[in-house]
């Protein structure tokens, strides 16, 4: 029998229990190139409250009735494949449920790497190759330059910090609130964390940028995200990962195209499924600074397939620190 969690209706503003439904169902036959994969690991990840909704965006929306989308790590129980055979340990979008009926095509198998297997669905698979890309390869990071990272303390955000840390850049967070900035300054090592929250935050950024911000590695949007556009400095950068304040209602900003070209402001999104390619090299990168223990990583994690809709509430509502995970079995 499969449990599963069902896209139950869309969110008008923010996510809720009823957006979510519990069911029970039989497990249909495996076709020529199929597996049955039990899943042991479901990544809790922001995109997926954008998926929600049927806004057009890089990805096609959940259809009502469908299992919630997520990235997964499982065994295969069941094979009719001839690329993967019972007992091989796999990674894909098996989504949020205890058994999936998967394409051959649409998983991969674990490599053998000398890290905990949650890794993979956080600092060393899709969420530390996305801060990769946007930091590394949009940021890039130089000694001494200034760097801002909002949603500090989040899966990404916290392991983007790290990155430019390393290339010796002077890194500062935005977070929600004073406990999650001190988070960020004592186990992620960020030199400055504001929360968004105190009511003076502009003015301390303003006098902690006196040169202004090189590099925004964004993942909020909304009006965090215009206050900080008026402090890059000249030849910055602004990495747009993600929108998460802006919900699923759109958000109008006001942008001084003038303050753009005058200060030659490169303003760049981008989305990892576009990389993929690529995933490999960087993941080999990322697993090197972790064995270092270059990488802090923390992992929340949520027990029951039962509890997932609770606890993707309280990651969108910025409860928690670190990777979200939920065990399944």
């Amino acid at each position: 029998m499969n449990q599963k969690i069902i896209l139950q209706s869309r969110p008008n503003q923010t996510a809720s229990l009823d957006n979510f439904r519990y069911q029970e169902s039989g497990i249909e036959s495996l076709q020529d190139g199929q597996v049955l994969v039990l899943n042991r690991w479901l990544s809790l990840d922001p995109y997926v409250r954008g998926r929600m909704s049927e806004r057009k965006s890089y990805a096609p929306p959940m259809a009502l009735g469908d299992v919630v989308i997520g990235e997964a790590i499982g065994e295969v129980i069941s094979s009719n494949s001839h690329l993967f055979k019972t007992g091989d340990q796999v990674i894909g979008m098996l989504g949020w449920q205890t058994h999936a009926v998967m394409n051959e095509s649409s998983i991969k198998p674990i490599a053998s790497l000398a890290i905990p297997e949650t890794w993979l669905l956080g600092a060393a698979g899709m969420t530390g190759i996305t801060a990769w890309i946007g930091m590394m390869e949009i940021c890039e990071p130089k000694n001494h330059e200034t760097i801002l990272v909002t949603s500090a303390a989040g899966s990404v955000g916290g392991i983007a910090g790290q990155l430019a840390k390393l290339q010796g850049a002077k890194v500062i967070g935005i977070a929600g609130s004073e406990a999650k900035c001190k988070y960020v300054m004592d186990h992620l090592n960020f030199d400055q964390c504001l929360s968004y929250h105190a009511a003076d935050w502009q003015d301390v950024l303003k006098m902690s940028v006196p040169n202004g911000i090189n590099c925004l590695f964004d993942n909020v949007g909304g009006n965090v995200f215009d206050c900080l556009l008026e402090k890059m400095s000249p030849f910055s950068r602004i990495a747009i990962c993600g929108l998460i304040a802006e919900g699923l209602a759109d958000h109008f900003h006001q942008i001084n195209l003038r303050a753009l070209l005058a200060n030659r402001i490169l303003i760049q999104g981008f989305i990892v499924s576009d990389h993929i390619s690529r995933w490999r090299e960087i993941q080999n990168q990322l697993v090197d600074l972790l064995l270092d223990k270059k990488i802090h990583v923390d992992e929340k994690i949520t027990e029951g397939l039962k509890n997932a809709p609770q606890a993707f509430i309280n990651m969108l509502e910025g409860r928690y620190f670190g990777k979200q995970l939920i065990r399944l079995s």
